[in-house]
Parts: structure tokens; C-alpha cells; sequence
């Protein structure tokens, strides 16, 4: 009876741990959509900031990795390799399509179009890793996509934001959107599948993170040559440590606690994070019918994060 008690209260103490991981990922991606538009009006494009941010992320984990009195390994079998390149080439076209659609939409329609992922998490991790969705997660995953639904229609009814300078075109913004909600999906599923065969996940997000950096430095040179000024650099740095090393590891680290569909539902919480750093950072004030959306995405992840018996 004892070691069934201690097993339970590991279980539940590994799972708080997932869903602080999660929410914690969550708050600093919420920044990643109105610092996308800061950096564009520094004289940033899509280009810079890709080829950036992975480099500047290996470079924060590294750091993080020796500061952690972990020196990092970066030696990697065949198998593991190919994991970390599937997971490298997916994350990057979640975030090639997400930064871009924060060119051309609002930062509440990027974020809510992007976040259709727990359904296809909840498919793909059907499919794949043969995860039942209960209950309760179904309700919470209806929940999500129906916030998702207000953000949408809202938009071309006219209620959730006019063309303005820094979203010029809101139909293609909102398809980049979606599109970095289905290959988010099929992150959550290849990350949790990773934690399972490998617990050594910082030495994978490392690998992720060299990957994209190598394949994407040639084009680091063209942003040099920009005139752009330190202050712009700073934010830079600033997004690709907090808005993409740090919240990418988190990601990866909660696959080691919770089923993909479940990192998927609580991923959700990013959206009021999104719209809230957003108000404040470059003045975009959603509408009412936004804020019922997001009240919609709240309850979703609270009954993402409730325990399955």
C-alpha cells in the first residue's frame, strides 16, 4: 500500500512538473507574436529572424547546459540523429509559418489559428502512438477549437481587426496560421515519442537547435548588411533565447510527463498570454467577441490539466 502511495504521488508530481513546463513555454511564446512586429519595424524580415534565432538559441542552450554544471554532450547516435532532424525540420516550419503570418494578420488571429494544433495533436497521437482521448479531453479539445472558430469568423465579419500597416493582408496571415497549427500538432506527437525513447532531451533540443543553425547560416550574412541598429539586435537576442530556445525546451521536456494531446490542450494558455503581451507591447486591443474566444481556450486548458483516472 505504501509503495502504491508513493507511486501515485510520483505520478502526480511529474505531472504538476509537465504542466508547469507547458505554461511556463506558453508565457514566453505569448511575446513571440508582438516581438515579431517589433523586430519587422527595426528592419528585420522573415529571413533575418529565422536564420537568427536558431543560432542564437544553440547559443543559449549551450550556455544553459555548462551553467546547469552539465557540460554539453553533443555526440549522437544515427537514430538519434534523424529523431532530432524530424523534430528540426517540423519546429521550423511551425515557426517559419507562425513568424510569417504575424507579418500580414493580428497577433490574436495568428496565435488562435495556430493553436488548432490539439486537434490534430489528438489524431496524429491516435494514430501514432496509439493515446485515447478521454472524455473530458474531447470536451476540452471542442472547447479549444470553438475559441478558435470565434477568432475566424469574428475576423471576416470585421469584428476582431482592420487591415492596418503591420497586418496588411489578414486572409494569408490567417492561412500561414493554420498551417503552423497542423505541423504544431505533429511536433507535440514526434516530441513526446522522443521523451519516451530518450530522456537525454536537452542534448536533443541542442542538436535541434545546431541543425537549423548550420542549414540556415549562409543567410545570416544578408541581415549584416542592413545598417540595423544594436537596439534591434537586442531584441533579437531577447526573442530567440526566451521566445524560441527556452519555451522549444520546455516543450520537449514536458513530453517526459504528459501524452501529446494533453501538451497540446494546456499549449493553449499561449493564446491569452499572446493577446495580453500584445495590448501592451504594440497596442492591439482585441474584440469582445475575441475575449469569448479566449474564455473558451481558458476552460479548455483547465480540463486539459485535470488528472485522467
Amino acid at each position: 500500500m505504501q509503495r502504491e502511495r508513493g507511486t501515485k504521488r510520483r505520478v502526480d508530481a511529474n505531472r504538476i512538473k509537465g504542466i508547469a513546463l507547458i505554461l511556463s513555454a506558453s508565457a514566453l511564446w505569448g511575446a513571440s507574436g508582438p516581438l515579431t512586429k517589433i523586430l519587422r519595424l527595426h528592419g528585420f524580415d522573415i529571413t533575418d529572424i529565422l536564420s537568427w534565432r536558431y543560432l542564437i538559441g544553440f547559443l543559449s542552450l549551450i550556455a544553459l547546459s555548462t551553467a546547469l554544471s552539465r557540460p554539453p554532450a553533443l555526440r549522437i547516435d544515427l537514430a538519434r540523429f534523424k529523431s532530432t532532424l524530424l523534430m528540426a525540420i517540423c519546429i521550423f516550419g511551425v515557426n517559419a509559418a507562425f513568424t510569417w503570418s504575424n507579418f500580414f494578420t493580428t497577433v490574436a488571429n495568428a496565435i488562435a489559428l495556430s493553436f488548432t494544433a490539439p486537434l490534430f495533436a489528438a489524431v496524429l497521437a491516435w494514430i501514432f502512438l496509439g493515446e485515447s482521448v478521454r472524455a473530458s479531453h474531447q470536451l476540452a479539445i471542442a472547447l479549444g477549437f470553438s475559441g478558435v472558430c470565434i477568432f475566424a469568423f469574428s475576423t471576416y465579419a470585421g469584428a476582431a481587426g482592420t487591415h492596418t500597416t503591420l497586418s496588411p493582408n489578414i486572409p494569408l496571415g490567417n492561412g500561414l496560421a493554420l498551417l503552423s497549427g497542423l505541423l504544431f500538432g505533429w511536433y507535440f506527437v514526434i516530441a513526446r515519442k522522443f521523451a519516451q525513447r530518450d530522456s537525454e532531451v536537452m542534448r536533443g533540443t541542442i542538436w535541434q537547435f545546431l541543425i537549423l543553425a548550420i542549414l540556415l547560416c549562409p543567410l545570416m550574412v544578408l541581415t549584416l548588411f542592413k545598417g540595423i541598429a544594436g537596439i534591434g539586435y537586442l531584441y533579437l537576442v531577447a526573442y530567440s533565447t526566451l521566445c524560441t530556445a527556452a519555451p522549444i525546451l520546455m516543450l520537449n521536456l514536458s513530453g517526459l510527463f504528459l501524452k501529446a494531446h494533453e501538451i497540446s490542450i494546456l499549449a493553449l494558455s499561449e493564446v491569452p498570454f499572446s493577446i495580453l503581451i500584445g495590448m501592451v507591447l504594440v497596442r492591439e486591443f482585441p474584440s469582445p467577441a475575441t475575449w469569448v474566444g479566449v474564455a473558451f481556450i481558458l476552460v479548455a486548458g483547465f480540463l486539459g490539466a485535470m488528472k485522467q483516472d
